[in-house]
């Protein structure tokens, strides 16, 4: 996947499997126990810088700590841009790409709470027969009539992924770099990838973006609006997120953490590739992601507690809307999503039984997952030394 001779753009990755790895691994490596919320605090500066130097194309790195009562604060290192004229100051914007879906999840539960939808629904009563019958196909049999709003939610439906499957990032950068899309045009990406393209039968475990476009429409249809106003009215209003948006305008990009690929800035192409995606398109900073993260694992968005421990059931690997990492004597489930989109990858963590978020963001996609994985885990790690 070649541009220009040398540049290529990945496609969005799931990260969960390799953070999962690494923090059975790398936080063994953790320093010596922090005696001191100081010194704890002076360990995650050095952790962050740590992760700057080892990107030699990453101009900047941002990390936003929130444990109660002892730690509060932002960090962040390096330059908005490569330039090295503007340095951070942690309150740029950025595209959070797969946390998103977390976002999207909540208001499908908050639907689910108002009685507006079931997560037993069936696929079929709300998306068109035909092309969930193509997206189902698997092995001669398709399952369009079997499809759950729960399948799509936990990633077990079995559709194909359609950006890591029809390559939309490199043939968009190329082509068509400026446009905007739809949520039937994200769909008709995955529908052009022709018949038998499904990955698996109901049931199995595999990620896969389609997905949450699905519940995008669904989610329309039920609300009767614009998916970024769902948003709004069901997110980011109520908790007054004011650097937060689906469709951001056009100025937003002046203040935002510029993104690349190496040396390539992609932060005009990736707001706008992004605009309107409620599998990846939230535009956010990392204050703005703390007060969501704990709004969300502490369950002031739902009505009903069991909302949310229907949210975080595991069982099944992913939740709904979310990832388990780690779990853990000390901090209990490490929970939250990760994103990765080109030129930014992102962390927000939720360490349960302490009640703390940490929020990290680079301004790289050329980066191997267990890269941006490095930061979070050894951050976390160093929380339990100082527990």
């Amino acid at each position: 996947m070649k541009i220009k001779g040398k540049i290529w753009i990945p496609v969005k990755l799931h990260a969960l499997l390799t953070t999962i790895i690494l923090f059975s691994i790398l936080e063994h490596g953790c320093a010596q126990k922090p005696n001191s919320t100081e010194n704890l605090k002076d360990e995650i500066i050095n952790l962050s810088q740590e992760y700057l130097e080892l990107n030699k194309y990453a101009s900047g790195v941002i990390t936003r700590i929130s444990y109660p009562d002892s730690l509060d604060f932002v960090y962040a290192a390096g330059y908005r841009d490569q330039k090295d004229t503007n340095a951070l100051k942690g309150d740029e914007q950025f595209i959070a790409a797969s946390i998103t879906k977390t976002f999207l999840a909540v208001c499908i539960l908050q639907q689910m709470e108002e009685n507006l939808l079931s997560l037993d629904d069936k696929v079929v009563k709300y998306v068109d027969n035909e092309a969930l019958q193509r997206l189902t196909q698997y092995k001669n049999r398709s399952y369009e009539n079997e499809l759950t709003i729960e399948h799509l939610l936990r990633h077990t439906s079995g559709i194909v992924d359609y950006l890591n499957k029809g390559k939309v990032h490199l043939n968009a950068l190329n082509i068509t770099p400026n446009q905007n899309y739809t949520l039937q045009e994200r769909l008709d990406f995955a529908l052009d990838l022709g018949e038998h393209t499904a990955t698996n039968k109901l049931g199995k475990y595999n990620y896969s973006n389609t997905n949450y476009i699905l519940l995008g429409m669904i989610a329309e249809k039920v609300d009767q609006t614009d998916i970024s106003e769902i948003f709004e009215n069901r997110i980011i209003e109520p908790l007054g997120l004011s650097f937060t948006s689906l469709d951001p305008p056009s100025t937003a990009i002046k203040k935002m953490f510029n993104g690349y690929y190496e040396n390539r800035d992609l932060t005009k192409f990736t707001i706008e590739f992004n605009r309107d995606n409620p599998a990846a398109g939230i535009l956010t900073n990392v204050d703005d992601l703390v007060t969501f993260g704990r709004a969300v694992f502490q369950g002031s968005l739902f009505a009903n507690n069991r909302t949310l421990e229907m949210m975080l059931d595991f069982n099944k690997g992913y939740g709904l809307g979310v990832m388990q990492f780690e779990k853990s004597h000390k901090t209990g489930r490490v929970i939250g999503h990760s994103g990765y989109d080109p030129g930014y990858t992102s962390y927000l963590v939720y360490l349960e039984d302490i009640d703390t978020c940490i929020v990290t963001v680079i301004n790289q996609s050329e980066l191997r997952v267990e890269m941006p994985a490095f930061l979070v885990v050894k951050i976390v790690a160093a929380f339990k030394a100082y527990l």
